[in-house]
C-alpha cells in the first residue's frame, strides 16, 4: 500500500528529527513550486507499505499570515494526504493543540504524535494518553524523536488509519455564538465544494478574515453575493475572537481531565541558562566569543583536508597533464579550466562541513533561538528583526549560506532584505584576500587597525545599503519578532548528520556544474588568441577597457582584470593577479610591492571586500528569488556602493598625502 503522509507542526516541536528517523537517506529537498519555502520529502518503507513523507512548513496556525501556513494548509486540502501526522510537543501541549484544531476543520484523518514526553516528565507534566485520545477522537502516540522512542507504535496507527482499520471519530469545535453566521454565509455560497474547498471551512475562514480565502472567493462570488455576506460579517464583527475562544475551550475540555501542571515556580535548567545566554549585553557578548571559537575551528580543522584536497588535484593535473591525448589547448581547457574550477568547488568542502557540523549542533542544541532574540535591538537599525541576524551570520562563512539560510524568515519582505544585504558580508574568501592585503603591505603594528578598518566600512556599508533599500526599494510592514524559544538538549547526531549531510549536497548541486562552466570561460578569455601575451587576451583588453574606471579608484588594468576572474570566486583574485604581475611565493609579494602603493593596495582590498558577489552566490540569488530584477539589483548596487567608498577614500587620501 502506498500512503501520502503529511508532517504537519509547531516550529521546534522536532518535526525535522521526526523526518529523519522515517526516512533517512531516502530524502529529496527542493523549493515549493514558485516559492522560496523549502519542500522537503522522503520515503519509509515500513512491512510491506511505502509512506511519502511531506514535511509541511513549520507553522503555529492554518491562517494565510504567512507563506508557510499558505503552503500547509493549501496541500492539506488540494493534494488530500493520506494522513496528517501532527507533531506536539508534549511539554508545551496547550498551545500546539491549537494548530491541531484547525487541522480537524479540514481533514478527520489525524494521528497525533506527543513528542518530547521525556521534557515533559522532566518539567513535571503528567498526561494521561489514553484518556486524551478518547478526548479528542484520533490516535494520540507518545514518542521521543530524538531517541527514535515510539516510532513503530507511531507507523503502525499512521498506516491504519490510511488504510481505513482505525477509524477516526473527532470531537469538533463548537463555534455555537457563530451557528446563524455560518448558516448564512454558507447558503451563499451554495452547498457545494468550490475548488476543494468545503462551504462550512469557507464561511468559517470568511468570518475569521482570512485575507487568501476573501481574494479567492472574490474571483467566483457575483458583487451582489459578496455585499451579502459582508453584511453577514458586518454584524459579527467580534467573530474572529469568538472563533480562537471556541478553539481554546476545545482544548481546555480536551485536557480538563488528562492533564497534570507542574507546581509553579519551578526554574528550569533552561531558565537558568536563558538568565545569561538570552541577556541583551551578556548573551551579546557570549554570541561573539561563540562565533569567533566557531570560525577558528572551522578554519582550523578543516585546513588539513584542504590541503590534501589541493594536493590531490594538484597530483591529477599533473596525472592528465602527462596522459590525456588531446594537445596543450584542449588539455588547458579541461586541466586549467574544467578541472581548477571543481577543484575550487571542492576545496571549499572541508570548510563547509566544519562549519555546517558546528551550526548543526548550535540549532539542535536550541542555541539559535537565541541569537534571534539577542540580536533583535540592533537588527532594527537595518529595518529587520532579529531573525534576519542568522544569515548575517552565517554569511561571514559563506554568503550562499548565508542566503541559503533567509528560508527561517516567515516575511517574504524580510526575506528579500536580508537576501539583498547578504553579499555585503565578508565571506570567509574574501577574509583570506583581505588578510594576504594586509600582511603584505602593512607593518605588523598596523595589521590589526587596517583589519578592524575594513569590516567597520563592510558593516557601515551593510547599513547604509538596508537604510536605503527598507525606505526605498523593499517597501513594507516590518514583522515582529515572533520566536519560541525550545527548551536546551544534548544533539542529536543523527539529526546534526542528516543538516550536514544536505546542506552540503544542495551546495554541490547548485555550484558545482555552473563553477566548471565559469571557470572554463575565464581560462578562454585568458588564453585567446591563441599564443598571445596576457596583455593582448581577451581577459587582457578588457581590463584594458577597465582603464579609465581604474583610475577613479587607483587600480591598472591588470588589478581590475583580477577583479573580472574574482567574480568566480573572490580568492582567484590573487591567481590571476600572480600570472599578471608575474613571479610566485615571495616573488609574486615582491612583485605587487613594486607595483602597488599601499594606499592602492587598501583600495583594492576595500573594493573586493564589497564589489559585485561571487558567481555562486548569484545562482544562490536568482535561485532563491526566481526574479532576474533582484539579482541584477544585487549585482549592481554593492558595485555602486563599492565605487561611491573606494573612490571617496582614495582620492581623499591621495589629496591629504
Amino acid at each position: 500500500m502506498e500512503i501520502t503522509v503529511a508532517l504537519a507542526g509547531n516550529p521546534n516541536v522536532g518535526k525535522s528529527t521526526l523526518f529523519n528517523i522515517l526516512t533517512g537517506m531516502h530524502q529529496h529537498v527542493a523549493n515549493w513550486p514558485g516559492k522560496t519555502v523549502e519542500r522537503r520529502e522522503g520515503i519509509c518503507k515500513f512491512e510491506g507499505h511505502t509512506l511519502h513523507i511531506v514535511d509541511l512548513p513549520g507553522t503555529y496556525s492554518l491562517t494565510a499570515n504567512s507563506v508557510e501556513e499558505l503552503i500547509a494548509r493549501e496541500f492539506i486540502i488540494k493534494e488530500r494526504p493520506n494522513v496528517v501526522l501532527a507533531i506536539v510537543d508534549a511539554s508545551s501541549i496547550e498551545r500546539n493543540l491549537y494548530l491541531v484544531a484547525q487541522l480537524l476543520e479540514i481533514t478527520d484523518k489525524v494521528v497525533i504524535a506527543l513528542n518530547k514526553m521525556d521534557l515533559a516528565e522532566a518539567k513535571g507534566y503528567g498526561i494521561d494518553v489514553v484518556g486524551l485520545e478518547a478526548s479528542i477522537g484520533v490516535p494520540v502516540v507518545p514518542i521521543v524523536a530524538r531517541k527514535a522512542q515510539g516510532i513503530r507504535e507511531l507507523v503502525e496507527r499512521t498506516i491504519a488509519v490510511a488504510s481505513g482499520t482505525e477509524k477516526t471519530k473527532p470531537k469538533l469545535i463548537r463555534y455555537s455564538a457563530l451557528e446563524d453566521a455560518i448558516k448564512q454565509i454558507k447558503a451563499l455560497l451554495g452547498e457545494q465544494t468550490i475548488d476543494s474547498y468545503m462551504p462550512d471551512w469557507l464561511a468559517l475562514k470568511l468570518l475569521e478574515g482570512d485575507p487568501e480565502v476573501e481574494r479567492f472567493l472574490k474571483e467566483f462570488l457575483p458583487d451582489e453575493v459578496w455585499r451579502k455576506i459582508d453584511r453577514v460579517r458586518n454584524r459579527n464583527e467580534r467573530a474572529p475572537i469568538l472563533i480562537a475562544d471556541a478553539r481554546y475551550a476545545w482544548i481546555r475540555e480536551a485536557l480538563a481531565k488528562n492533564l497534570r501542571k507542574p507546581p509553579k515556580g519551578v526554574i528550569t535548567v533552561t531558565d537558568t541558562l536563558d538568565h545569561i545566554l538570552a541577556h541583551p549585553l551578556i548573551g551579546l557578548s557570549i554570541l561573539i566569543v561563540i562565533f569567533v571559537c566557531i570560525f577558528w575551528l572551522t578554519f582550523k580543522l578543516s585546513e588539513p583536508f584542504v590541503t590534501a584536497l589541493d594536493d590531490f588535484f594538484h597530483l591529477l593535473a599533473e596525472w592528465l597533464e602527462a596522459h590525456l591525448p588531446f594537445g596543450s589547448f584542449v588539455k588547458g581547457l579541461l586541466i586549467d579550466g574544467a578541472l581548477a574550477g571543481f577543484g575550487a568547488v571542492a576545496s571549499l568542502l572541508p570548510v563547509l562541513i566544519v562549519f555546517f557540523l558546528l551550526m548543526g549542533i548550535l540549532e539542535d542544541s536550541g542555541y539559535m533561538a537565541r541569537i534571534a532574540s539577542v540580536m533583535d535591538g540592533l537588527m532594527h537599525i537595518f529595518g529587520l528583526h532579529g531573525k534576519a541576524a542568522l544569515p548575517f551570520v552565517l554569511a561571514c562563512g559563506c554568503n550562499v549560506v548565508g542566503i541559503m539560510s533567509t528560508r527561517i524568515l516567515e516575511s517574504e519582505r524580510d526575506r528579500l532584505l536580508t537576501i539583498l544585504l547578504n553579499p555585503l558580508m565578508p565571506c570567509s574568501a574574501r577574509l583570506s584576500v583581505m588578510a594576504f592585503f594586509t600582511a603584505a603591505f602593512f607593518p605588523p603594528h598596523l595589521r590589526t587597525p587596517i583589519m578592524l578598518s575594513f569590516l567597520l566600512l563592510s558593516l557601515l556599508s551593510v547599513f547604509i545599503a538596508g537604510v536605503i533599500l527598507s525606505l526605498f526599494v523593499v517597501k513594507g510592514e516590518r514583522m515582529p519578532l515572533l520566536i519560541e524559544l525550545p527548551v536546551y538538549s544534548i544533539p542529536n547526531t543523527r539529526t546534526v548528520f542528516m543538516f550536514v549531510w544536505h546542506k552540503v549536497i544542495m551546495f554541490l548541486k547548485r555550484a558545482s556544474v555552473f563553477i566548471v562552466c565559469v571557470s572554463m570561460l575565464v581560462w578562454l578569455l585568458s588564453n585567446l588568441p591563441a599564443g598571445a601575451p596576457m596583455h593582448m587576451t581577451f581577459l587582457g583588453m578588457l581590463g584594458k577597457l577597465l582603464r579609465p574606471f581604474g583610475e577613479l579608484i587607483g587600480l591598472d588594468w591588470r588589478a581590475c582584470a583580477a577583479l573580472i576572474t574574482g567574480f568566480l570566486a573572490k580568492e582567484n583574485s590573487l591567481a590571476t593577479l600572480s600570472v599578471l604581475y608575474g613571479g610566485a611565493g615571495e616573488g609574486f609579494i615582491e612583485s605587487l610591492r613594486n607595483a602597488m602603493t599601499p594606499l592602492q593596495a587598501f583600495s583594492f582590498t576595500l573594493f573586493q571586500m564589497l564589489y559585485i558577489p561571487c558567481a555562486t552566490t548569484v545562482v544562490t540569488i536568482w535561485l532563491e528569488t526566481r526574479s532576474i530584477k533582484w539579482t541584477a539589483l544585487a549585482i549592481a548596487y554593492p558595485f555602486l556602493l563599492a565605487t561611491i567608498l573606494t573612490a571617496s577614500i582614495y582620492n581623499l587620501a591621495t589629496l591629504l598625502m
